[in-house]
């Protein structure tokens, strides 16, 4: 298999994602129509449940009177909206502002928070992949959707998590892109049995479980050092420190409420948590974790935080809490392929707090 591209011009841990991608890619491509079992729920399923695009619109409509079924709740059909010639003929069959309120929906429900534009674009910088703290540069654009441009979006699309923070250039990431990129990322999780889509387990943190051997001792540093904070707190700021030091809402996501100890998914909001004052001393501990992942993974011991994040931390999944034991739904990442490696399995994990919890990659 050949890259069409100059080596020359990307580090050695871009050149590894984008060969396991062209694999994956190839393998998926060979395999299409010869896998037992089911197809994944995808665009081309959810589009073959229309009779058309206006029933896509009316679907939507419909959608958007009721409030968007509450908080966490997404009508399947929906999911048609990640193929880009069903979004492109709705978007021209519905108004402007609806299809505005559309996204803003959308964002809500998948759990996008946008925020206003910043006064001036700046690039930020990168540093060689073989720092500890440096960063991944993408080169990816998501942002050539027209609609909502006056917004970006604070969590990058899944696959770059953590990426637009940590030194990818380019411009800010479109409210809609996003959208599109999350609504991708869940399709091929979605339940198919069920008639609608509940998002209320959907998690952005499902690569914690690929970690989970050293969270229990990484809780048990944040707790020593907070003796006077609520212990859950703590742990869950703590877990939410290995995914991302500078995105504090992690923490009520609720892979990290489960793996924490939490007792119930309620999907209501969680009061306001006390900030650590060894928030220094936990996000060392939790670059520790990642150094430790890391160093299993033969030609990736030196790896910075930032790319074990993005290649495998930071992941849309979705838990199944009716299920006994729970279920993760977890989406594939192209370096996947390097988690046969690891010495310990992870379809089937247990913190000391939390219930266990069967894994599954799709």
């Amino acid at each position: 298999m050949t890259l069409d591209l100059d080596v020359d011009d990307y580090d050695d841990e871009t050149l590894a994602v984008l060969w396991a991608a062209a694999i994956r890619t190839n393998v998926l491509a060979a395999r299409a129509g010869n896998r037992p079992g089911r197809d994944i729920p995808g665009p081309a399923a959810a589009a073959a449940a229309l009779s058309g695009p206006a029933d896509l619109v009316a679907v939507t409509r419909d959608w958007l009177r009721r409030d968007g079924d509450g908080v966490h709740v997404l009508p399947p059909v929906l999911l048609a909206l990640v193929d880009p010639e069903t979004a492109a003929t709705a978007k021209a069959r519905m108004p402007a502002a609806q299809w505005a309120a559309l996204v803003t929906a959308l964002a809500r429900v998948l759990g996008l928070r946008a925020i206003p534009p910043p006064s001036s674009e700046h690039d930020l910088p990168s540093t060689p992949a073989t720092d500890r703290d440096s960063t991944l540069a993408t080169g990816r654009d998501r942002s050539e959707v027209d609609v909502s441009q006056s917004h970006r979006i604070e969590d990058p699309p899944d696959g770059m998590a953590g990426a637009a923070r940590a030194g990818a250039s380019g411009p800010a990431v479109s409210l809609e892109a996003a959208v599109m990129a999350r609504l991708e990322a869940v399709a091929g999780i979605a339940d198919d049995r069920s008639d609608h889509a509940d998002l209320a387990g959907l998690t952005r943190a499902a690569g914690l479980v690929l970690v989970y051997p050293w969270l229990a001792e990484h809780c048990r540093r944040a707790e020593a050092l907070h003796p006077h904070l609520d212990p859950l707190d703590v742990r869950e700021a703590a877990l939410a420190m290995v995914v991302d030091p500078d995105d504090p809402t992690i923490a009520d996501d609720p892979l990290v409420g489960l793996l924490a100890g939490r007792s119930a998914l309620t999907g209501q909001p969680i009061p306001p948590r006390m900030p650590l004052s060894a928030a220094r001393e936990v996000a060392q501990s939790a670059s520790g974790v990642l150094s430790s992942f890391a160093a299993l993974l033969p030609g990736f011991e030196r790896s910075s935080d930032a790319f074990v994040r993005v290649s495998w931390l930071v992941r849309i999944g979705r838990l199944d809490m009716e299920r006994d034991p729970a279920l993760l739904t977890a989406a594939t990442h192209p370096l996947d392929v390097l988690l046969p490696l690891l010495p310990y399995p992870v379809g089937l994990i247990k913190l000391p707090l939390s219930p266990p919890l069967t894994v599954r990659f799709r």
